[in-house]
């Protein structure tokens, strides 16, 4: 009798084999205990000889997880565009989180036995197993930068918005992660936070790695990323320490389009030139960039119809209703607010005397808030959510 490991095994080759349409195969890559854990690959249209693989772990914060499920493997921003462009597989790794009661040791073991399975299994997909690379963002970025010092053949490795020492940690200056977070999983003792440090576990000649970090970041302080790449110097590696100014915790968001697409070419070269890859023309990767992030600047010509409907940031929704009047909801708060288009083509809102600027975005679908802070610029995007109808 086959297993339910053995058929997905199957069906995946079957994509990749049979059906040139299919770049994107959502599998399952083990088993710990009850949980099943997800994998998502993304294979190139197209490629010459086998593909270097660049597995992604996501962050979260370890949140999320039920009694029955995981959280989902995702891929990073930069798949669309660099899996075609350079002929890289695009492997996303999923794990336990706290709400699965798992640990950061329960991660890192979900994390192997998938990486196994799919080097297992490199054949089906055409990939190289010599040419490997990580990555990950904010919480996920901890779990890949362990997992990359595990892997002989790991050439490269990319974090963004990072966190890589857990013992010499100042919560004032990076809040996540909390003694709370770290008791709920599984990093209450110096002695563990340590073993969860890539800081404290570099192997010998590190992977050449890029690092991602706004200076604004209210999670995880971008000195981190500072401190590690000296660390992988020390060590006899490669590091680059990319900082974005007024920009908190996201470096690979195309809603800040121009923070991307540096954030993509910086990793589109690191891949070049440590996969080794040939005969790449670098402005074709530049040209596909512009064309996908053309909608994400913001609008020049805003009317009162293309806002009107309700925007959402995390817990807070913003309605704009005809004839300049709005309610904001936050939790169970409402207040109600004025707003008027500037000739800037900005969205100036007014509550309680308290006034708010913001940007629609040429897609219409998202707006952000610009808020100067000590003179600081810091972005919040609102995605839409809904067109409401006030007329009636």
């Amino acid at each position: 009798m086959i297993s339910v490991k053995t058929f997905c095994v199957f069906i995946a080759s079957c994509f990749v084999l049979h059906c040139s349409a299919q770049i994107r195969i959502d599998t399952i890559a083990t088993q710990s205990g009850t949980y099943s854990i997800p994998i998502k690959i993304q294979l190139p249209k197209e490629s010459i000889g086998k593909s270097p693989i660049y597995f992604f772990v996501h962050g979260g914060g370890w949140n999320g997880g039920t009694q029955n499920e995981v959280p989902p493997a995702t891929l990073s921003g930069d798949a669309d565009i660099l899996a075609d462009a350079l002929g890289i597989i695009y492997v996303g790794l999923a794990y336990r989180c706290k709400g699965n009661n798992a640990s950061f040791s329960d991660a890192i073991n979900d994390l192997q036995s998938s990486v196994k399975w799919f080097l297992d299994n490199a054949n089906r997909f055409n990939a190289d197993t010599a040419r490997i690379g990580f990555g990950g963002a904010s919480a996920g970025s901890t779990l890949s930068a362990v997992m990359a010092q595990k892997y002989p053949n790991c050439k490269v490795y990319v974090g963004a918005e990072g966190m890589y020492n857990l013992v010499d940690h100042d919560e004032k200056k990076s809040p996540f992660p909390n003694a709370e977070a770290r008791k709920n999983y599984g990093l209450e003792t110096e002695e563990k936070s340590k073993m969860a440090s890539a800081f404290y576990n570099l192997k010998d000649k590190p992977p050449v790695s890029l690092l991602l970090h706004g200076k604004e970041d209210r999670l995880c302080h971008y000195t981190q990323s500072i401190h590690f790449a000296e660390k992988i110097k020390e060590f006899g590696g490669k590091a680059n320490v990319v900082l974005y100014d007024k920009i908190n915790h996201t470096c690979l968001s195309a809603a800040y389009p121009d923070v991307f697409k540096k954030s993509v070419m910086e990793i589109a070269n690191l891949f070049i030139s440590e996969f080794n890859i040939k005969n790449i023309n670098i402005e074709t990767i530049q040209i596909a960039l512009d064309r996908r992030l053309e909608n994400q600047y913001p609008s020049t010509s805003i009317t009162e119809s293309k806002i009107i409907g309700s925007w959402k940031y995390n817990n807070e929704h913003l309605i704009f209703k005809p004839n300049g009047k709005g309610e904001i909801k936050f939790n169970d708060s409402v207040n109600d607010f004025n707003y008027t288009i500037q000739n800037d083509s900005s969205i100036k809102i007014v509550e309680k005397q308290k006034e708010r600027l913001f940007y629609l975005r040429k897609n219409n679908s998202t707006m952000f808030e610009l808020i100067t802070d000590n003179t600081e610029k810091i972005y919040r995007v609102f995605d839409y959510l809904k067109q409401e109808n006030y007329l009636k």
